[in-house]
């Protein structure tokens, strides 16, 4: 099982009306939203263990972030709420393969340079919290999205490993995400020493210019419009865990259990090679992370 390091929501509604920021600062910030047409997929991979058996999964037109969640945003919900966050969060970075909680909150860490990057060390409870919030606070019927949902987005009526095509020499996806590239492999040996070699998956053979967590949106988008979703930051879902698609809804709904251990996460970041459309993760809920 691999457990994902980088946790955000994407935001979703059931609406299939477009909403968009709302640009006065002084007000509620609301999520752009990317309407995503109703349709049919396969769901699953015969190369991922946890994700078969592929299944047909029906979806109704729905809305999604075009974005993921910024420092920015959340710090208007953790503002107005007062909802208490965490005072430590779980860091790879001063170390890179040294899991262990350091000083640090969503607002101040070492990843943090820019309202506009994704906010991380949340955790799943406030990641929930949050779109519960803005549901509240709208009117409008914001939260997490199910596991279907986000993988019939990221794929975007493509069936290829990534929505931008098989890439296996890896030097396309670097136009479309920022991943575990030739610039963070540059910066990793400088900061701490070693390779990207020696951790987890390897890297691309392309230049993305990003070290660490980019600003939202910096690089192309997939086919419905959305960007940053098989990299930068893991994407928090509303879905248990469980380890494959047995008896999978085929509606496209999210599968909750009375436990629930663990959360999916979906997508992988800035400091993993690039995640397949297809690939899964799970994230202890009580856990925080980067």
């Amino acid at each position: 099982m691999k457990l994902n390091k980088l946790i955000v929501p994407l935001f979703l509604s059931v609406s299939s009306s477009a909403l968009y920021a709302n640009e006065n600062s002084s007000e509620l910030i609301e999520p752009i939203m990317v309407t995503i047409p109703a349709g049919s997929f396969q769901m699953g991979d015969i190369n991922e263990e946890d994700a078969q058996p592929i299944h047909t999964v029906t979806l109704s037109e729905f809305s999604l972030g075009k974005y993921e969640v910024t420092v920015k945003e959340f710090r208007h919900f953790v503002e107005e709420t007062g909802y208490k966050m965490p005072s430590q969060c779980t860091h790879q970075l001063n170390g890179w393969f040294n899991y262990g909680k350091t000083d640090g909150t969503w607002e101040n860490n070492s990843l943090n340079t820019s309202d506009f990057q994704p906010v991380n060390c949340i955790g799943w409870q406030a990641a929930n919290a949050y779109t519960q919030w803005l549901a509240k606070e709208t009117g409008r019927p914001y939260r997490l999205p199910s596991e279907a949902e986000w993988e019939y987005a990221a794929r975007a009526g493509t069936s290829s490993k990534y929505y931008f095509g098989d890439d296996p020499e890896q030097t396309l996806v670097c136009e479309y995400e920022n991943t575990a590239d030739l610039t963070g492999e540059n910066i990793l040996q400088r900061d701490s020493g070693t390779s990207y070699v020696n951790f987890f998956n390897g890297k691309s053979s392309c230049v993305d210019h990003s070290a660490y967590a980019s600003i939202v949106g910096t690089y192309k988008p997939n086919p419905f419009g959305l960007h940053d979703m098989v990299s930068n930051v893991v994407e928090f879902i509303a879905d248990c865990y469980k380890d494959n698609y047995k008896d999978a809804k085929n509606d496209g709904q999210a599968w909750i259990d009375d436990v629930c251990e663990f959360r999916v996460a979906r997508g992988g970041s800035w400091h993993w090679n690039t995640f397949s459309v297809s690939q899964r993760g799970a994230w202890v809920k009580t856990l925080l992370g980067q």
